[in-house]
């Protein structure tokens, strides 16, 4: 008798669940709501809590597959170092084939948060548009806040500019760490300026890093220390929408790659089979450089060297895209020395995260390198602590590294709610 009953309830939550289903799908098309899958990229993207509770006029689902409108957003750096966020609007069911794209800019200096909310401003101007063709069209309303020129709102003509569209950026920062039987000491700066305009981009940057670690071991202390500094600039010119040619160059020292001191020039011309305006969305670019470059070593190398100067030639292409199915990129490197055609470097990598299926996700990253470049090698070899510590670059004719994973996500389609709390906050999480 009670297997009857429990059987009996079982059947009416299932009778129960089946009705509730297809009501609370009538409901909320009565209410006008649309369903938005909100597919962020980007930066901006790290409080997706923001946004819902922002915009709680829709439904938020976690499949395209169940959505009426799918948002991809995507992010690339401005010449004046702030951020251009590209929204791309993609119709679904009833609103198949009603896109639209919408663009946002930041300054460079804006924090997080003005850059999520100049986010929604456009993700909000954006859903109107589907919106108007449900019942909720009766109760929308558009009001503009602020002057032209506030969070979310492009400034286009000529305006005044006293730096030139130039931009600078100085950074520095220090590590101190000490146990009982180890310690460590950092110091790294960084600077950079850039001039970037339609026409040309005009980049130099800096950077130097000092370290130092201590280790008390049975033999006795160990004391391990790294100085790393290197220059860098780029000249590059605007040809067409596919075509650029440069020079770029640089300088620097290196203890872990025996450099006292370096430097390189480059000739660059690359061609990219799409615009460069699509650069956000798909980019299939091809560079060819020809690269001269002189070392100073600290220690006399494996061929008999203390100083040397040789030239090379290389290929690199790269393939990116940011899709609604997910994203990947692929890039691959060949350089060749001209003095010993032997002497090259060849390498491959890549990174993909795309959806399978409704749920179900894969991210992979891969990189493999074939070397047989390494000029800079000391004849002295390393020691066994340099070895440990990772101190000085070995030998080696290949690398390789790989990662992967996936995830599926099950239940309920809709996350509307928002609960912050007993959150992991603060550094000792």
């Amino acid at each position: 008798m009670r297997l009857v009953r429990v059987w009996g309830a079982l059947c009416l939550a299932w009778i129960g669940l089946g009705v509730a289903m297809p009501l609370a799908a009538q409901q909320r098309a009565a209410a006008g709501t649309i369903e938005l899958f909100f597919d962020c990229q980007g930066n901006g993207c790290y409080d997706l809590d923001f946004y819902r509770r922002e915009i709680p006029w829709v439904n938020w689902v976690r499949d395209r597959e169940s959505s009426d409108v799918h948002v991809l957003v995507t992010t690339q750096r401005t010449g004046g170092g702030g951020l251009e966020s590209t929204l791309s609007f993609i119709g679904r069911r009833n609103f198949e084939g009603q896109d639209q794209v919408l663009l946002v800019h930041t300054a460079g200096d804006a924090t997080e948060d003005e850059i999520r909310t100049a986010q929604v401003v456009r993700l909000k101007l954006g859903l109107a548009r589907y919106l108007a063709a449900t019942p909720m069209a009766e109760r929308l309303k558009i009001t503009q806040e602020g002057p032209p020129g506030a969070a979310g709102h492009d400034i286009k003509g000529p305006v005044h500019d006293p730096w030139d569209s130039w931009v600078f950026r100085i950074n520095a920062n220090g590590n101190l760490n000490d146990e009982s039987s180890y310690s460590s000491r950092s110091l790294n700066t960084s600077v950079s300026a850039n001039r970037i305009t339609e026409a040309w981009k005009l980049t130099l940057s800096g950077r130097y890093s000092d370290r130092s670690e201590t280790y008390d071991l049975s033999g006795g202390e160990y004391t391990s220390d790294w100085v790393d500094w290197n220059t860098n600039f780029l000249v590059a010119k605007s040809l067409d929408d596919h075509f650029s040619a440069g020079i770029r160059g640089g300088a620097g020292r290196s203890t872990s790659l025996n450099e006292d001191s370096r430097w390189n020039l480059a000739p660059v011309v690359e061609f990219d089979v799409f615009p460069y305006a699509e650069s956000s969305r798909r980019a299939l670019t091809l560079q060819a450089f020809v690269d001269v470059r002189h070392w100073n070593y600290d220690e006399e190398t494996i061929f008999f060297r203390t100083s040397e100067t040789r030239s090379a030639a290389g290929l690199v292409g790269s393939l990116s895209f940011n899709q609604p199915w997910g994203q990947a990129s692929v890039s691959l490197l060949h350089s060749r020395y001209f003095y010993d055609p032997e002497k090259y470097q060849a390498s491959i990598g890549g990174y993909s995260e795309f959806r399978v299926f409704k749920g179900f996700s894969v991210n992979v990253f891969g990189s493999y390198s074939r070397i047989r470049d390494q000029l800079y090698l000391s004849a002295a070899g390393a020691t066994d602590e340099e070895i440990l510590v990772q101190q000085r670059q070995l030998e080696t004719d290949h690398r390789f590294r790989m990662s992967f994973g996936v995830t599926y996500r099950f239940g309920s389609i809709f996350n509307n709610v928002v609960n912050p709390r007993l959150a992991e906050r603060g550094f000792f999480f």
